[in-house]
This record gives C-alpha cells, sequence and structure tokens, in this order.
C-alpha cells in the first residue's frame, strides 16, 4: 500500500482550476503495475487495480479486499495541462533538487514551494463554487443581487507558502520529500501593495519566526538549514532568472549563512504541478458563498465607485484581510496548521537599503543563473565564505549541478550521423539522466545548465561570457557582468520582439516566440530593436527545434565528442 502511495503522489499535479481536492497523477494502470515490479513486486495487473480505491465503497470490487489503497485511477479527459517544449527539462531539473533533498535529509535540506493564490475580490462571493460545508453565523452566506465588482482593485493578494517534509533514509529517492507541511498565507492590499520580489523576501524572514515552521525550516540549534530549496510559478514577481528575484536570493543566502540556496521553476503553462497548488483546493473551499464586506467601517466610495477617503480605504481593506486571514487560520491542511495574517501596506516590503548587496565579482564566483533555475553556493576559501555547515560540499565537490541531459536507447539512432532529435518524435525514447548519473557521466563545471534546454538552443551562445565563460540566463545579466567584471561592454545584436507587455524605467516585458506574459523577460530597451517591428502571426507556429540527444547504444566517451564538436 505505502509502495502505491509513494508511487501515485510523487509529480501529481492539482486539478486545473484549483477548487476541488483532486490531484492529476501522471501514473496510468500499466505504468503502476510496472513500477511495483521495478520494486520487486510481483502481482497481476488485475489484483493491482482491484487494490485501488473504487468510485463506490459498496460496489463489488469494493469487497474483494477489506483494505484498499487511497488512490483512485481518473477517466481520461480532454483538458490536460499546456504542453511546452521545456516541460521536461524543468521537470527533470526540480526532480533533481528533491534529489538533494532527500539525499542530506530533513536535517540539512529545507523545501519550500511559493505561488500567489488567484486575488479574492471584496464585496462579491469569494469563490462561487458552493459545497455543503459548515460556517460559523459571522461569516454566513449572503448573496447580493448583483455579482459586480466593486471598485477598482479592490480585492486581496494571498501569497502562500507552503514547507514540504523531507522524510528521513531517502538516500536521493525524490519520492521522500512529500507535498504535506505547514502553510503560511501572507495577504495583501491589491490597491495599496504589491506582489513583487522584494514584498517574498519580506514573507521569507517572517517563515523564519513562525514556530510552525521551526521543524522544517531550522535545524536544531534553531539556525536556518543550510540548504534550501525553493520552487516558485515563474511569473515576474518571482522568478529566478530576472535580476530583483537574484538580489533577493543572495540576500537571503548571505543573511542565513547557507550552503546552497536553489530556486526552480516549472515550464510556461505547467503551474499546476507546484507542489503549493495542492493547498489551494482547501483554500478556495472555505471562500464559498463568502463575502468580505468592503465598508466594514463605512463606504469610502462615492456614487461613481471613486475613492474618497484614502484612510478609510485602507481601514476597510485591513478589516477585509484580517476577516480572510482568520477563516484561512481555522483550517488544517492534512495535519498541518495554516497561519494567515494581513500585512498592513507600509510594512508589506523589505527595503532595498536592508538587503545585503554583493557585486558583480562575487556573483561570477557564488551565482550561477539559467532559464529555469537560480543556484547559488558557498566557495571553498575561507577567505571568501564560512565552513560548509552541511555534507553538501562533501557530495558536490563541482558546486553547480550539472545540466540535464537526455538520454536515448535506441541503437537505431546514429548519432555521429543524426545526433538532432525532435523533442516530439523522440519523446517515447527520450529521458533525461538523474542527478547521479550526471555527476557520473560529465563534468558539471564544462558544460552551461541550459545547454539542452530546447528553448535556449538558439540562444546559448550569446548568453555565455567570452572572457570567463560563464553561463548566463539574459543578455542584461551578462552585460552588466562584462562592464563590472571585465571592463567591457558586451553588445550582441538587437532583437525584435514579438510582442511588448509592459515598460517599466528603461525596461521592457518582451516575448520573442508567444503571446504569454509568463514567458517574457526584462530587457533593457536599447538592446530592442522596436523600430518598424512586426509581430509574428498568432496562428504560425515555430518549428521544431533540434535537441542534443545522447545515445547509450554507443561509446559514451565518443558520443559525447562528437555532439561537442558539431557545437
Amino acid at each position: 500500500m505505502s509502495a502505491i502511495i509513494d508511487i501515485a503522489q510523487y509529480g501529481s499535479s492539482a486539478q486545473e482550476k484549483r477548487q476541488y481536492e483532486q490531484l492529476r497523477t501522471v501514473k496510468t494502470l500499466d505504468e503502476l503495475d510496472e513500477s511495483l515490479k521495478e520494486l520487486n513486486f510481483t502481482m497481476s495487473r488485475t489484483y493491482v487495480y482491484y487494490r485501488l480505491m473504487p468510485k463506490r465503497c459498496d460496489s463489488i470490487e469494493a469487497k474483494r479486499h477489506i483494505k484498499t489503497v487511497p488512490v483512485r485511477l481518473i477517466l481520461a479527459k480532454n483538458d490536460h495541462h499546456k504542453f511546452h517544449q521545456d516541460t521536461r527539462f524543468c521537470a527533470s531539473t526540480i526532480k533533481r533538487l528533491d534529489e538533494i533533498g532527500s539525499f542530506l535529509g530533513p536535517h540539512e535540506a529545507a523545501r519550500l514551494s511559493q505561488d500567489d493564490k488567484v486575488r479574492v475580490p471584496l464585496g462579491i462571493t469569494a469563490a462561487t463554487h458552493q459545497s455543503p460545508i459548515l460556517m460559523h453565523m459571522k461569516y454566513r452566506v449572503r448573496l447580493p443581487d448583483h455579482d459586480w465588482v466593486v471598485a477598482e482593485k479592490h480585492k486581496l493578494i494571498p501569497s502562500v507558502y507552503a514547507s514540504l517534509q523531507i522524510r528521513e533514509n531517502g538516500f536521493g529517492d525524490p519520492s521522500f520529500v512529500s507535498a504535506s507541511g505547514p502553510t503560511y498565507i501572507a495577504i495583501r492590499s491589491a490597491k495599496h501593495a504589491k506582489s513583487t520580489a522584494y514584498a517574498h523576501a519580506w514573507d521569507f524572514e517572517k517563515l523564519s519566526t513562525l514556530h510552525t515552521f521551526d521543524s522544517t525550516l531550522k535545524t536544531s540549534d534553531g539556525t536556518m538549514k543550510p540548504v534550501i530549496i525553493v520552487t516558485v510559478d515563474g511569473r515576474p514577481d518571482e522568478n529566478p532568472r530576472f535580476a530583483k528575484s537574484i538580489e533577493v536570493a543572495i540576500h537571503h543566502f548571505c543573511s542565513n549563512d547557507l550552503d546552497a540556496y536553489f530556486v526552480a521553476t516549472n515550464a510556461p503553462g505547467r503551474s499546476a504541478f507546484n507542489p503549493v497548488e495542492r493547498r489551494m483546493a482547501p483554500l478556495s473551499r472555505e471562500l464559498s458563498g463568502l463575502i468580505l464586506p468592503h465598508n466594514a467601517y463605512g463606504s469610502h466610495l462615492d456614487s461613481q465607485g471613486e475613492t474618497i477617503d484614502m484612510e478609510l480605504e485602507k481601514r476597510n481593506f485591513q478589516k477585509a484581510g484580517e476577516t480572510l486571514a482568520e477563516v484561512w487560520s481555522n483550517v488544517n491542511i492534512d495535519g498541518f496548521d495554516v497561519s494567515a495574517e494581513y500585512i498592513l501596506p507600509e510594512r508589506s516590503e523589505i527595503q532595498k537599503s536592508d538587503m545585503i548587496q554583493m557585486d558583480e565579482s562575487w556573483k561570477a564566483k557564488h551565482v550561477r543563473t539559467s532559464q529555469y533555475c537560480l543556484q547559488i553556493v558557498k566557495c571553498f576559501d575561507k577567505a571568501c565564505c564560512n565552513a560548509f555547515r552541511s555534507k553538501y560540499g562533501t557530495y558536490f565537490p563541482h558546486r553547480f549541478l550539472p545540466p540535464p541531459v537526455p538520454l536515448c536507447y535506441n541503437p537505431s539512432i546514429d548519432i555521429t550521423e543524426d545526433r538532432s532529435a525532435s523533442a516530439g518524435n523522440t519523446e517515447s525514447n527520450l529521458k533525461f539522466a538523474s542527478l547521479f548519473q550526471s555527476l557520473a557521466l560529465f563534468e558539471s563545471n564544462k558544460l552551461a545548465y541550459d545547454t539542452f534546454c530546447p528553448s535556449t538552443l538558439n540562444n546559448l551562445d550569446k548568453r555565455i561570457c567570452s572572457h570567463c565563460d560563464i553561463y548566463f540566463a539574459s543578455s542584461t545579466l551578462l552585460n552588466s557582468h562584462c562592464k563590472h567584471v571585465h571592463g567591457k561592454q558586451y553588445r550582441t545584436p538587437k532583437r525584435k520582439p514579438r510582442k511588448v507587455f509592459s515598460k517599466r524605467e528603461n525596461e521592457l516585458l518582451v516575448n520573442f516566440d508567444s503571446d504569454e506574459d509568463w514567458e517574457a523577460e526584462w530587457l533593457q530597451e536599447d538592446i530592442l530593436d522596436l523600430d518598424n517591428h512586426s509581430f509574428q502571426n498568432e496562428n504560425e507556429t515555430d518549428a521544431a527545434v533540434g535537441i542534443p540527444v545522447i545515445n547509450m547504444s554507443h561509446h559514451f566517451e565518443c558520443a559525447w565528442e562528437n555532439v561537442r564538436e558539431d557545437e
């Protein structure tokens, strides 16, 4: 039973709308039967099926066994999550980070998952999905005669932080990183505050003061665990390759004397696989029929919906946020408490002047950026960094992780003739090597982390410093590195974006491949070609990107040499 639960739970995603406690698992019955055989469980496929929890407890199949596993097969539906060419690459990155957490164990590693829940409106029903729940009379259901938004930005922004328990004796098994643990929710006013990287930095420091997070974040002596692993949604306020997110990560790394700090995100459109999304369904259920008043201390709006009293407006928002925090603080998810609080706008962000700032020379030595992952690791120079508090430096002497490498066990593919294959054409044979396979086969300091990332193959050489061969996630980071470290301005040819989403000071949020804003990046305006730009038609599709595939049927060293020579 425990084997089936471990197989089914790891890698599962939340339901698409995050309103129901339903998990989408990647395991079919055949895959489950195959995985059990790999664990030396010999049983028939039918026997495995009857061990699963049936749809009805009084059916014949339910009576075949006294005990059933609380895992159910769901019917195939045409509502799959969006596919992205980097899906398997990102999944491999997050899986290897879980391998690190499992290998180091719960005493040295901590695992967090963070995301912003959909904004909760004021004055209308917070969640339209009605469910039979027992509600306190103070929050009884009161439905208005309309469903209009009260006024502009009259919403609350809940930032949810989920701590994931790491079970002992995992020895590198990623399934030992569970999806359960305590939850913290920081609620902010959407009109008077923003969800930014500095706001998330304030929340992270708040986590270290919560007693419910002591067992998952701190060691026995009360200090932060030396290795922190965080998965985020990938929006601009938390994307690990954006400058402000990197700045915040460096602050956490230095202020807590960490050995390693990792931030990773899934591919665009795959946010449902972020473990924190599984906490959204119980939180949404508590909002069924709940109306948060926007005028608890009197209306601050005129007849046109315009604000006439700013101080009264802030008090009303605070009352609504505290009410929502009280509702969520009474929730218990999988046996763990939920801590929620309303954050006043005056102290919703950490001040930049209070943050630890590091120059580009320090970043070149301790920081490695990539499209979907950020790595900050101590060095072995005692004059620069304190000694490692964990065994990370012993187990990973190269410090930074090797890139996820796709392996193919198809003897029919001759890597010397056709080493590039489409991800879709080789999906059945393609598999990314695990962390410890990559460590055994490759030298991590020889390759950029995005060497085999499909979406970055065309821009890989444009993001590598020609002086020190360090790879950067964007040309902006590369330019800053070359200017401050080497004293030279590295200029790449101006790129023509497909769409421009937003602008701040001298930066633009642009996208080169699609119209989705979560795939965009902030770039300096002077490196973009904005004159007479013509965007690609939405109906046009990009050609399949060829991924270098390592064919394990050949001699490995020769195969790898051929790949690098062709590059």
